[in-house]
């Protein structure tokens, strides 16, 4: 992706203005002036959920509402009250109509809340947030933290995939100023073989340093040969989870932004242990961007090998 020039705000009732001062922190780095914003509320639940949904089109200081295919023009200083007829019903849920919506209008980036720390487990409760990844297939910035100013530290997990280049170049366009430090997660499953046969720990450091070695090697050719415009980045090898290396290094690194490549975004991988995209994003510690889906079934869609 070189270019973001379609942009959809999904914002919800929950948290006013979360979307919209992101968007505008975002517009001078992206060179854009206009943005669809869609506002959702669940009107009802159940088997057969329904969905009210507004659609708007801001471009520069003019309002344009869509309804059925219809430009309603607002002005510059729509009030809510002018907005009443622009509420229209869809069926689904809300992540069902923003993944609709961003299909339709081809949308680059969809912006949205991310849905911060649950209260209940994986198995008892939807996730917002992969539904709307999963339906979506343009880059999906979840802001978790409210905006005070464009994105300064930015971390990248990167497992060497098509997925995670994709994620990586996504946020480059968004935060071209920030310093980039990509994280590679390590797993070197023969050292737990080379411990239950009591080997000596000479060898099994040994292991270690030529497993680190040889990542961060192939790390250093994966920046130079598809990412060597960036301006200013650093890079991290470390053996463990995924998940914990990742979630660690943004927080030594205190990232504002924290970019993932799609990882499996299935209606049953939530409920997978291993689904590190679901954890890091059920966490929100700061914001995920969550990279662009145009290459379909990627067999080396792995989040960080």
């Amino acid at each position: 992706m070189d270019r973001i020039d379609k942009i959809l705000l999904a914002i919800q009732q929950a948290h006013p203005g979360r979307v919209e001062t992101r968007a505008a922190l975002l517009a001078p780095e992206l060179g854009v002036k206009g943005f669809d914003v869609l506002a959702v509320r669940r009107s009802s639940a159940g088997l057969r959920p329904v969905t009210a949904c507004c659609h708007v089109q801001v471009d520069g200081g003019a309002l344009v509402a869509l309804v059925d295919g219809q430009s309603l023009p607002l002005g510059a200083a729509a009030q809510a009250h002018d907005l009443a007829p622009a509420w229209t019903v869809r069926r689904g849920r809300p992540a069902e109509v923003i993944g609709s919506m961003a299909d339709s209008i081809g949308a680059d980036l969809t912006l949205m809340v991310g849905g911060g720390r649950p209260r209940l487990p994986l198995w008892a409760r939807p996730s917002r947030d992969t539904d709307v990844v999963r339906l979506c297939r343009g880059a999906v910035l979840l802001v978790h933290c409210a905006p005070r100013a464009p994105y300064r530290k930015v971390v990248v997990a990167t497992d060497f995939s098509r997925a995670s280049l994709a994620a990586a170049r996504t946020a480059a366009l968004l935060a071209p100023s920030a310093h980039f430090v990509f994280v590679h997660a390590l797993r070197q499953p023969e050292e737990t073989v080379m411990r239950e046969l009591e080997l000596a720990p000479r060898l099994i450091h040994a292991n270690r340093e030529r497993g680190w070695e040889a990542a961060r090697q192939r790390l250093d050719g994966f920046l130079a040969l598809f990412l060597n415009a960036l301006p200013s980045t650093s890079r991290e090898v470390h053996a463990g989870r995924a998940h914990s290396v990742i979630r660690d290094c943004a927080e030594r690194h205190g990232a504002d932004l924290l970019v993932l490549g799609r990882g499996a975004c299935h209606p049953g991988a939530r409920l997978s242990i291993a689904n590190v995209m679901q954890k890091l994003m059920d966490e929100g510690a700061c914001d995920i961007l969550i990279g662009p889906d145009w290459q379909g079934e990627d067999e080396d869609r792995r989040l960080a090998a």
